[in-house]
């Protein structure tokens, strides 16, 4: 992703939330720094913060020392998905689709919502995701997907950070494993 010296300056002042498991991580931190990101914060559920449904961690940029707090809905949530064949991602802006959160197994809820969208919509490249469904639902997870989410995950805050347009909930972000 090139960006000119100005956008690289606004990624320093963004604050955007990624919500996802503990094996993001490593990817997600590596994939922000590769942008510019350098005030990344790992906040986890020992932290004493409410996490929205079974999350484990929430990674933000955050460079003027204040905590996300997911309920405040100030800042942009990136919700990244392990889909095993592929990955994906919801993106929430403040003031919209936070209910979301309250999902008891967001990752099996995305998984179908998107399944669903890419049915009624005629999105074409979507059997994949449809084909993961079963594994999905046993809790089935890849290395691979972990790293095509982080990456997408990473383009969506580059692009909010320098004021890029962006596809919020209901719509989302879907990608295969590159074979």
């Amino acid at each position: 992703m090139n960006m000119t010296s100005e956008e690289k300056r606004r990624i320093a002042y963004c604050r955007i939330a990624v919500i996802g498991t503990i094996e993001f991580i490593d990817s997600i931190k590596a994939e922000l720094k590769q942008l510019g990101f350098e005030s990344i914060q790992i906040i986890s559920p020992s932290d004493e913060m409410p996490m929205p449904g079974k999350v484990d961690i929430i990674a933000e940029n955050v460079n003027e020392g204040s905590s996300c707090r997911s309920k405040d809905a100030i800042i942009p949530l990136i919700l990244p998905f392990d889909f095993v064949s592929g990955a994906g991602a919801i993106v929430v802006m403040p003031g919209e689709g936070r209910d979301l959160l309250n999902k008891p197994n967001l990752r099996q809820w995305a998984a179908n919502y998107m399944v669903g969208y890419c049915a009624f919509w005629n999105v074409e490249g979507c059997n994949w995701l449809r084909d993961s469904l079963p594994v999905i639902r046993n809790g089935v997870t890849s290395n691979a997907a972990l790293k095509i989410a982080a990456h997408i995950c990473a383009r969506i805050v580059a692009n909010i950070a320098v004021g890029r347009e962006v596809k919020h909930f209901p719509r989302f972000y879907l990608c295969k494993n590159l074979e």
